[in-house]
């Protein structure tokens, strides 16, 4: 009598821990990375513009400056809040980490359309005083069409 040889011992399984584990760590990561970045972005209402073009934010490090709460103005950046002197050290630190890793720094500032002038204008000169050279003002773009 012939013995008939067997093809295998049962069916094959993969081990998807190792998987998992990684697309876990890589939704903790996006998440907290999300978080970060509305963080830095206030409530605020802004100034309308209908001459304003969309920039290319993604060659500088940008830092947004929030100028918001038009009865009692608070600069807010990245969820701290600063006076107009605390402004211009943190911005001269974040300026001189950027230099240190090869890049130029962009200051993106945001204030509420109520905002009295002086308390924007102090901001700009924060960012001066960091001898911070690029600054953009964020606008509300509206229709260029409509007249």
């Amino acid at each position: 009598m012939k013995k008939k040889k067997s093809l295998g011992s049962g069916a094959v399984t993969f081990n998807m821990t190792p998987m998992i584990d990684i697309v876990f760590n890589l939704l903790i990561f996006f998440v907290l990375t999300a978080q970060f970045a509305v963080l830095e972005v206030e409530e605020v209402v802004l100034p309308p513009s209908t001459t304003a073009e969309l920039k290319d934010y993604t060659t500088y490090r940008n830092v947004v400056v929030n100028v918001c709460h038009p009865d009692n103005p608070v600069i807010v950046v990245m969820g701290r809040t600063f006076n107009y002197m605390e402004l211009t050290e943190h911005l001269k630190m974040l300026r001189q980490s950027a230099q240190a890793d090869g890049q130029q720094m962009n200051v993106i500032l945001r204030a509420d359309r109520k905002m009295p002038y002086e308390d924007v204008a102090r901001a700009m000169l924060a960012a001066g005083g960091a001898e911070i050279q690029g600054w953009w003002i964020q606008t509300d773009i509206g229709d260029k069409d409509k007249d």
